[in-house]
């Protein structure tokens, strides 16, 4: 394997890690005393990881948002400006294909690694059929101990922190499928061929800022 097949493996990991940690609620049960948090939701892991490895998609849905709260005018003003400024949608894009529910990538070696070190806890049922359904993904006490004592330490994390929280704060309370639905309404994700690449949108969300702001980027 080559070394930037590595690295982006890794980098897999640990994004969806945190976004597992971020978007993930308390749990609590007497007969599992290590599992601490729980996501109920494959498909939210995946749409929040597109935006994670697509900042221009998500600069261009916050920028929808100023329509609909314009007291978030000048905030988002200042989120967008600054993803554009700091070059993310080119030093931080990571493509993803599209698939029958949008972008996707597969989790399931993923999912094993963090099991086998005791970090992620995995469970689904199969449904009748056959189709694996109602996936629940648990972070478990080890999990919690060790981001608590490296997170500090290992600043190059920090970034993929930032953005899980900024992604909580104003879309925290969508469903996996209501963000799946968001992201569908933009022609360029939904026209995406299967199996291809889901193109960037860079230059249509500076258009959008300048429309909303009246300034370019």
């Amino acid at each position: 394997m080559e070394e930037n097949e590595i690295i982006q493996k890794y980098k897999h990991r640990l994004r969806i890690f945190l976004i597992i940690y971020v978007f993930s609620d308390d749990y609590q049960d007497e007969k599992r005393p290590a599992y601490k948090k729980l996501l109920q939701s494959e498909i939210k892991i995946q749409k929040i990881d597109f935006w994670l490895r697509n900042p221009d998609y998500f600069a261009y849905e916050l920028l929808k948002l100023v329509k609909e709260n314009p007291d978030k005018r000048t905030e988002i003003k200042l989120i967008v400006k600054d993803i554009f400024n700091s070059k993310e949608p080119e030093i931080r894009r990571e493509e993803m294909e599209k698939f029958r529910f949008g972008a996707y990538q597969d989790l399931d070696d993923v999912i094993a690694f963090l099991s086998s070190v005791d970090l992620v806890k995995f469970e689904s049922k199969r449904a009748i059929d056959s189709k694996v359904r109602n996936k629940k993904y648990f972070l478990t006490e080890l999990a919690l101990k060790k981001l608590n004592e490296n997170i500090n330490s290992l600043s190059f994390l920090q970034w993929y922190f930032d953005r899980c929280n900024l992604i909580k704060k104003y879309f925290g309370d969508k469903t996996g499928s209501q963000l799946k639905d968001i992201q569908y309404e933009l022609d360029e994700y939904k026209t995406t061929s299967f199996n291809d690449y889901i193109a960037g949108i860079s230059e249509f969300a500076k258009d959008e800022y300048q429309k909303i702001y009246h300034e370019k980027l």
